[in-house]
């Protein structure tokens, strides 16, 4: 507003070059550009272009619309699959910032238990005024109950790096803090049922 002029993200990849817009004002959706087609497919996307001499694909977790634009879901090296299902934890976050009230978040899955379990899913959310049940029952709406995190941790911020990074360890390491915590306290009851 200040300059008089829309501010616009392109997407695209080295193998790719641009090849998709968005101006997040106006949606969250990405436009390929003219004579640009982007395929979804399980463990990724699929890019066609008249600049690439074949389709390149991408490890981008993709939704695409009968017009052709398309919703980011993640990154298939964030791919989590639990009972026969499957999910993003960049999906996962997306559905979490967009509970009213968070301000900010990550769900992240902890490390699978030493009996070859699955991990389970977490979040840490700064979320002034909301309990963590209050931000499982919202995500409950939209979030098959398998990827529904079962500890919540609220913060007054996330420990992002200088280039606004969350680094896993930092994430796992705040988590276990909580829970060292509730279980001294006398036990920590989960956010969500299993």
């Amino acid at each position: 507003a200040r300059y008089g002029c829309e501010v616009r993200e392109v997407f695209g990849s080295t193998e790719t070059c641009v090849f998709a817009r968005r101006r997040t004002a106006a949606g969250a959706l990405w436009a390929p550009l003219p004579g640009v087609r982007v395929v979804a497919r399980p463990d990724g996307a699929l890019v066609h272009a008249a600049h690439l001499p074949q389709p390149v694909a991408l490890a981008d977790l993709v939704e695409v619309e009968a017009d052709g634009r398309f919703r980011l879901c993640g990154r298939q090296a964030d791919l989590l699959e639990i009972a026969g299902k499957r999910a993003s934890l960049g999906d996962l976050t997306r559905r979490l910032l967009a509970v009213p009230g968070v301000e900010d978040g990550v769900v992240v899955q902890l490390p699978a238990d030493g009996s070859g379990g699955i991990g389970r899913i977490a979040a840490l959310a700064v979320a002034p005024g909301l309990s963590p049940q209050a931000i499982v029952e919202a995500l409950r709406a939209g979030v098959d109950p398998v990827f529904l995190p079962r500890r919540v941790r609220l913060l007054d911020a996330l420990p992002r790096n200088a280039t606004g990074k969350l680094l896993r360890h930092e994430l796992l390491a705040l988590l276990d803090e909580a829970a060292d915590r509730h279980s001294s306290a006398g036990g920590d009851a989960p956010a969500a049922s299993p």
